[in-house]
């Protein structure tokens, strides 16, 4: 009994011999060959994919790369808003300047004005000073007599009324007198002595009427 257990032992043991070696030879079940190439294998993995964190030329390029980005990107912005600041600081100094213009000729003309009513009235007390009576008021002669020649033309006459209609609105032009009655002699100018002559006119007139009235 005892023999028939060692030959049966012997028998298996050269059996998982024979299958051990027949593994080996195909080369598919040797477990050193495979989990040494799976090892192999794995560590060529490992190592390919490692190397970039170990060299780092990958990651410096990431970076590199983002950093160019970021700075194209900011000039770019940057770019824009400097053009955007530069166009509304023009449109602002054209405003300004414009308004500064418009204010500076009105402050002239106020200031030309203002020297021609002073020169009008410095001209009518030397009128009074050489006779001419209180009751005329020889201050819109030497107002509407623009050029100084003592002489009120056709133009200067027209200009003078229609501002004088603008500074009183409640006036209409039939109740100032025409050209006509200013220009006595038909000369195309009007005198001194002929303003002063129809505002005397003017003022019998309007005496009369009052007084009718």
């Amino acid at each position: 009994m005892q023999l028939i257990r060692t030959l049966l032992l012997l028998a298996s043991t050269v059996s998982a011999s024979v299958v051990a070696s027949d593994y080996r030879d195909d080369g598919n079940y040797d477990q050193g060959n495979y989990y040494g190439s799976y090892d192999d294998s794995m560590g060529d993995y490992f190592d390919k994919s490692a190397a970039p964190q170990q060299g780092g030329p990958g990651l410096v390029k990431l970076a590199a790369g983002s950093a160019a980005g970021w700075f194209l990107g900011g000039k770019i912005h940057a770019k824009r808003t400097v053009t955007k600041l530069k166009k509304k600081h023009a449109q602002e100094r054209a405003a300004f300047v414009q308004l500064y213009r418009e204010q500076v000729g009105a402050l002239q003309e106020f200031n030309k004005e203002s020297a021609r009513i002073i020169q009008a009235m410095e001209s009518s007390i030397i009128a009074r000073q050489n006779g001419v009576p209180a009751e005329i008021d020889t201050v819109p002669f030497f107002m509407a007599d623009t050029d100084g020649s003592k002489k009120i033309s056709k133009h200067e006459f027209d200009k003078y009324v229609r501002e004088y209609l603008m500074n009183y609105p409640g006036l209409k032009p039939e109740d100032i007198p025409r050209w006509e009655n200013f220009d006595h002699d038909h000369s195309g100018q009007i005198t001194f002595d002929e303003y002063n002559q129809q505002m005397a006119k003017e003022i019998r007139k309007a005496q009369y009427r009052a007084a009718k009235g």
